[in-house]
Order: structure tokens, then sequence, then C-alpha cells
């Protein structure tokens, strides 16, 4: 008879010292609540840095067009484009360049190509393009590629047109 109530009282001792399924769930359940309330946050931090780096870059090329302006008198034309930034065109013996330091600011952070329209007349401005997460015009939050310009398919556009519609790709 002594034997008996040590018996229940060790298993009584083993069964507490696991948890239960319920206290598992609860525990997986909080988790998963935190889990989806911080990584939207995070992603979308990151979505805005990208952003502003894409306003970043194209600052740059927008103020490199403007000094390679100022030293030729003309924007490059829609055959040269960007790359005029970078090395000499043929008939540019004033071209007092490179107006950018690296290559790499051609390219927006998701990869794609800066899009270059130069001026159709004289005494207009040019218009730089990128377009976005998805390289789609259009789009929504990460893949937005519209904000400004009378088209509404530029994230940011330098000029007085933000279309896209014959922006060349380099």
């Amino acid at each position: 008879m002594g034997r008996r109530p040590q018996s229940n009282i060790n298993i009584r001792r083993r069964a507490r010292v696991g948890y239960t399924l319920t206290e598992m769930l609860v525990v997986l359940v909080i988790i998963g609540l935190i889990s989806a309330i911080i990584v939207p946050q995070t992603l979308g931090q990151m979505d805005r840095a990208k952003a502003r780096s894409a306003r970043l870059k194209l600052e740059s090329v927008a103020a490199a067009l403007e000094m390679y302006s100022a030293d030729l008198a003309r924007y490059p034309a829609q055959g040269e484009g960007l790359e005029a930034l970078l090395a000499p065109p043929a008939d540019a013996p004033e071209w007092a360049g490179p107006y950018l330091s690296e290559r790499s600011l051609l390219k927006d952070p998701w990869g794609g190509d800066i899009l270059y329209e130069p001026p159709s007349t004289p005494g207009e401005k040019f218009t730089l393009t990128s377009l976005g997460a998805d390289a789609a015009p259009g789009g929504r939050a990460s893949n937005a590629t519209s904000s400004c310009g009378p088209a509404n398919e530029t994230l940011f556009s330098y000029g007085r047109f933000g279309r896209t519609s014959s922006a060349r790709r380099l």
C-alpha cells in the first residue's frame, strides 16, 4: 500500500514537467502575431529606402546632365543617351567629363536602367525615369512607377514631361 501513493505522486510530478498543447499553441499564436506586425514594417522601410536611393541617383544624373549642358550648350541627343556622361561623343571637343563617377549610377536600385528622354525642342528640359521594382509603368507600393507628370508613369521625373513613351533604355 505504501508504494501506490508514491507512484501517484511520481506520475503527477512527471505530468507537470512539460508544456501542454494549449500552452504551446498560445506561444505560437503570439509569435505569429508579432511577426505579422514586424515583417511588413521592415519590408516597407526597405522599399522606402530604395525609393529614396532612386531619387538620389536621378538627382545625381540630372546634375551630371546639367554640367554636360553647361560645357556643350546642349543635352545629349537621343542616340548618345546617358553614355555621353561617361565617354565623349565623337562630335564634342568641349566635353570635359566624365560627368558621372560610376556606371552604376545609370541603374536604379532595383537593377533597371534609368530612362532618359532628351528635350524635343531647344529650351525644354530632359526627363529621367526610374520604373520601380517591377520595371513596368504604373503600379502601387514597391512597384510604384507613378507619382508625377501628366502621364503618371514615372516614379520621379525631371523636366516638363513625366512620360516614358519615347524614353530610351541604355
